[in-house]
């Protein structure tokens, strides 16, 4: 068994001014395991720029500068967050939530073709009604 030693003792991390954490749990109960790399780079920017609430109000395209990815793939990866209950969002305000008790996964594919076409078969029969 490997045993724990400081590799640099003059540079222990200190707690100064600001302060983020990510809960043990994101990796050890699977969180992690089944986002996609820009979700986790979203996840961990969001962490680190957040208050002690987990409130921050970065900019959409500021964000996408800092994190080196385009608008349409930080907003696939927000809303997979937001389904995900990691994370709430209401322009320009995101929330880093506590975890929930378990990770929840996305639907699938065919899942969540069906729940678009329910929403636009719901769409177009409004239409009609407000036509008529």
């Amino acid at each position: 068994m490997a045993i724990k030693r400081l590799l640099l003792p003059d540079r222990v991390r200190k707690i100064e001014g600001s302060f983020s954490w990510i809960d043990h749990r994101f990796v050890t109960e699977g969180f992690l395991q089944d986002l996609s790399m820009v979700e986790i780079l979203l996840y961990f920017f969001l962490v680190a720029v957040s208050d002690r609430h987990g409130l921050s109000f970065y900019h959409d395209d500021r964000m996408a500068s800092l994190l080196k990815i385009d608008l349409p793939a930080l907003g696939k990866a927000r809303e997979a967050l937001v389904k995900r209950s990691l994370l709430a969002y209401e322009p320009p305000l995101y929330q880093v939530l506590s975890l929930p008790p378990k990770p929840l996964p996305l639907p699938s594919r065919e899942e969540r073709e069906r729940q678009e076409q329910q929403l636009a078969r719901h769409d177009l029969q409004k239409i009609r009604q407000r036509l008529q």
